[in-house]
């Protein structure tokens, strides 16, 4: 019989944060490979909005947790992809440009899969997490025009 996971607030904000850290990661690495100076400052860009995004996170993590119970959320079926997350990471036959396209899109899916649950705690920080999402989305659409038109 599989466990139910179980998240407090604070612990799934660090889940996503840690996510989100690995996109960052992965748009760092990648600038040392592209020579296309116009993609070259998308990503930068990037990169540093998804700086801003773990700030915004971290934020709603510190100032929410004072007024969270300790009860468990549940019920939100992460395990896939939080495993999808690593694997993009860890998959060494895909270049990084495609590797930050799967990544928004997982981190997006990520964030609609836990928005729910927290807007019964947090209105704001479930608010937070669907634009997050949506950002996400439009970067992995932004980027594969980028990278069509390089």
């Amino acid at each position: 019989m599989a466990t139910a996971e179980r998240f407090t607030f604070s612990s799934l904000m660090s889940l996503l944060i840690e996510s989100e850290k690995k996109l960052k990661g992965l748009y760092e690495v990648s600038l040392n490979e592209i020579s296309q100076e116009k993609l070259k400052r998308f990503i930068l860009e990037a990169g540093k909005h998804s700086s801003k995004r773990i700030d915004l996170m971290q934020r709603a993590r510190v100032e929410r947790v004072v007024e969270m119970t300790l009860e468990p959320i549940t019920d939100l079926k992460l395990t896939d992809l939080v495993a999808r997350i690593n694997d993009i990471i860890e998959s060494g036959n895909t270049n990084n440009l495609e590797k930050i396209m799967r990544m928004e899109k997982a981190i997006s899916e990520l964030y609609v899969r836990v928005a729910p649950k927290i807007m019964g705690i947090s209105s704001d920080t479930g608010e937070l997490l669907l634009e997050l999402s949506r950002e996400s989305i439009e970067q992995q659409s932004e980027l594969e025009q980028q990278i069509k038109f390089a």
